[in-house]
């Protein structure tokens, strides 16, 4: 990962990043799918098959599936990078929240939706439905309806603030 890490930094040029983007936009969509970044992460980045998949999760913020450029430019200059990769109990502790969110992900297109998150209320013991909405919306902070996996991570509140 050591070649990689030379991306992270606020000061990256566009023009860098979008060399990246393009390289990796093997579709010419303008967006980079779940494929093209899992290639990026792994190519370019160094990362192993595991740990890009759990990057790219982190990485999906809204669980639409894709990448923007802007996307990737807000994610190389945060300065997250690969900590959450790099730590192995924090990445112990990711592998194993990517493991509880996949059980209610059914469908398994990246977010929890209502009557997924339905399921995952009953597991834990809630059956007063009535109460469903409120904790959908409290955890649905984007507010699109579903449970992205950064959401569902933050909900758990498994890891530590650094």
């Amino acid at each position: 990962m050591a070649a990689g890490k030379s991306y992270f930094n606020a000061n990256v040029p566009d023009i860098v990043v979008k060399s990246l983007f393009q390289k990796y936009d093997t579709d010419g969509s303008g967006r980079l799918g779940k494929k093209e970044v899992l290639t990026l992460l792994k190519d370019d980045l160094g990362l192993k098959e595991d740990q890009a998949q759990a990057q790219y999760m982190l990485m999906d913020k809204d669980g639409g599936g894709d990448m923007s450029f802007d996307e990737l430019c807000v994610w190389l200059r945060s300065g997250e990078g690969f900590k959450n990769i790099d730590n192995s109990s924090r990445y112990h502790i990711i592998r194993n929240a990517i493991a509880e969110f996949k059980k209610y992900d059914k469908d398994g297109n990246g977010t929890i939706d209502k009557d997924e998150f339905k399921s995952l209320m009953r597991s834990l013991g809630y059956s007063d439905e009535s109460q469903f909405d409120n904790a959908m919306r409290a955890l649905d902070t984007s507010g699109d309806g579903k449970i992205s996996f950064p959401e569902f991570l933050t909900w758990l509140n498994w890891l530590p603030a650094n």
